[in-house]
C-alpha cells in the first residue's frame, strides 16, 4: 500500500468515525434522490441545477448566511478551492463543484454577501426560509456548515472546516 493511499484511510476512517459517532446511518450518505432535491430547488438566480453539473463530482455543500462571519471567511476558502480543484480529477469523477444553500431571509442581504464575496460562479439555492428550510431539515443542518461529498454520493467530511476539506481533496486528486 503506498504512502497516499495510507493517508486517504487514515484521514477518511478518522472523519467517517467523527461523523458516524454522531449520526445515524441514514443520515452518512446521500443518495441520489437527495441530489436530485438540489435539482428541483430554483437558484438565485433563476433556473434550476442540471443533474448533470452534479453527477460524478465531488461537492461542497456550503449552508451559509450573510449575517455569520464564519461564513463569510469560508467563502472566500471555497473560491480558492474551487479554482484549485474545479478540474481535477478524483476517484470516480472529475472535477469539484461548489452549492451553496443560504440559510437568510433576506434576498438583498444576501445577494450583496454572494458579490462581495465572489461566489457568483458557484450554484446558490435560497428558500428565504432560514434554519426553517425544508433543503436545510432534509440534511440535518440547522446552522452554517460544510458537507463534501465524494463523486459516488458518499458525505466524506461534515461540519469541518475548509482547510480539513483541503487536506481531504489533495489527498484525493489524481
Amino acid at each position: 500500500m503506498n504512502k497516499k493511499h495510507v493517508l486517504v484511510s487514515l484521514a477518511l476512517g478518522a472523519m467517517v468515525a467523527t461523523f458516524t459517532s454522531s449520526k445515524e446511518e441514514s443520515k452518512t450518505n446521500i443518495y441520489l434522490p437527495e441530489l436530485e432535491t438540489l435539482c428541483e430547488e430554483s437558484l438565485v438566480g433563476g433556473g434550476q441545477i442540471s443533474e448533470d453539473s452534479l453527477r460524478g463530482k465531488m461537492l461542497i455543500l456550503n449552508f451559509w448566511a450573510s449575517y455569520d462571519p464564519m461564513s463569510r471567511i469560508n467563502s472566500y476558502q471555497l473560491v480558492r478551492l474551487g479554482g484549485l480543484y474545479g478540474e481535477k480529477k478524483f476517484e470516480g469523477g472529475n472535477g469539484l463543484q461548489v452549492v451553496c444553500i443560504s440559510m437568510d431571509t433576506y434576498k438583498s442581504a444576501m445577494q450583496k454577501a454572494i458579490e462581495a464575496d465572489g461566489t457568483e460562479e458557484f450554484f446558490h439555492i435560497c428558500d428565504l426560509q432560514g434554519e426553517e428550510s425544508p433543503i436545510a431539515r432534509k440534511f440535518d443542518v440547522n446552522r452554517p456548515v460544510n458537507l463534501l461529498v465524494s463523486a459516488d454520493g458518499k458525505i466524506l467530511a461534515r461540519d469541518f472546516g475548509t482547510d480539513m476539506i483541503e487536506g481531504v481533496l489533495s489527498i484525493l486528486a489524481q
